[in-house]
């Protein structure tokens, strides 16, 4: 056991070098950076790019959590991923490619719809990434990490512009300065892949400086890329803000009955059901067509299943999204 242990020490001596060279780091950085857990949630264009940074620079634990599938579209800006892998679920593919480039990285994977009933899967985290792409969840985040007293990141980007922020408990939220409303996405406005590495670059730098202990002043972050643009913007903690007050309003929203919800990608359509028996499922789709499977989820024709009972179905209408459902899965 104890040559196993100085095995493994030589290894990460050597792995991250290049990195416990820089004064910013060291080895005492490092050996934080080895035991520390952070969460990514989104395994997108900020998501990959961010997991990946943090797996190479040594994180010994990442969360990785993500609702979707990968499409032709997220391949020219999500980096881990390859054609061989569109249809397949976000949170699994990046696990099985985390993986491949640091195998002492140790993982979690949860290919879920972020909600109130489920986010307790953040407990065991240092630090949260937001990487996702609607203000609902990162609302829920943030009312999260601030009732449980957790740093968390803020990111987002859309077109050739991003932002990026670190949230601290006792300081300003993004509800202080943000509200809900319907933005832009990138089916429609579109997305340069050199914005959304940066942001995440920005994003990951911060992660390793809050986990390293670093001094990091609250500032929010914003980065024109195609015009050579680059702010910092101060943000004071607003009075009338309730998750600072201690309102945590999307901790407490009512579970969401079965519904449909279209995905910006087109003719793609999540419907919320209750949890499947995925080897019955296997049993009855076998007699008629292909299916493959991987640790969370199924997929057949033009269905991918996951495990928490959401459907993904591609159809013309939500009505035939619908129909497909209950034809295939049963309501």
């Amino acid at each position: 056991m104890d040559k196993q242990k100085r095995l493994a020490k030589e290894e990460s001596k050597s792995r991250y070098s290049r990195q416990t060279i820089l004064s910013e780091i060291g080895k005492e950085g490092q050996q934080k950076l080895e035991k520390a857990a952070i969460a990514v949630i989104g395994i997108g264009a900020l998501g990959t790019v961010a997991a990946e940074l943090l797996a190479r620079a040594g994180v010994g634990y990442l969360i990785l959590i993500d609702r979707d599938i990968i499409e032709k579209t997220n391949l020219q800006r999500q980096m881990l991923f390859t054609e061989q892998d569109v249809g397949r679920s976000k949170a699994v593919v990046a696990a099985e490619k985390i993986k491949e480039i640091n195998s002492t990285c140790n993982l979690s994977i949860h290919a879920i719809h972020l909600s109130p009933k489920n986010i307790e899967c953040l407990k065991t985290a240092d630090l949260v990434l937001d990487c996702t792409d609607n203000q609902q969840t990162r609302f829920l985040i943030n009312d999260y990490c601030k009732k449980n007293k957790k740093p968390w990141i803020y990111a987002a980007a859309i077109k050739t512009q991003g932002y990026v922020m670190p949230m601290f408990p006792d300081q300003a939220c993004l509800r202080c300065f943000t509200k809900e409303a319907e933005l832009e996405t990138c089916a429609t406005a579109g997305v340069l892949g050199t914005i959304t590495t940066t942001i995440a670059a920005i994003q990951a730098t911060l992660a390793l400086k809050i986990i390293t202990n670093t001094p990091l002043e609250q500032k929010l972050f914003h980065v024109d890329i195609w015009n050579n643009q680059f702010k910092t913007l101060s943000i004071t903690q607003s009075k009338n803000c309730p998750a600072c007050h201690e309102k945590y309003e999307y901790l407490t929203q009512p579970e969401e009955t079965p519904m449909t919800i279209k995905f910006c990608s087109t003719n793609r359509f999540q419907i919320k059901g209750k949890e499947k028996n995925f080897e019955k499922l296997i049993e009855r789709w076998q007699k008629v067509d292909l299916v493959e499977a991987d640790s969370e989820t199924l997929r057949f024709r033009n269905i991918v299943l996951f495990k928490d009972g959401r459907a993904l179905i591609k159809a013309a209408t939500a009505e035939e999204a619908l129909s497909v459902y209950s034809e295939w899965i049963g309501n």
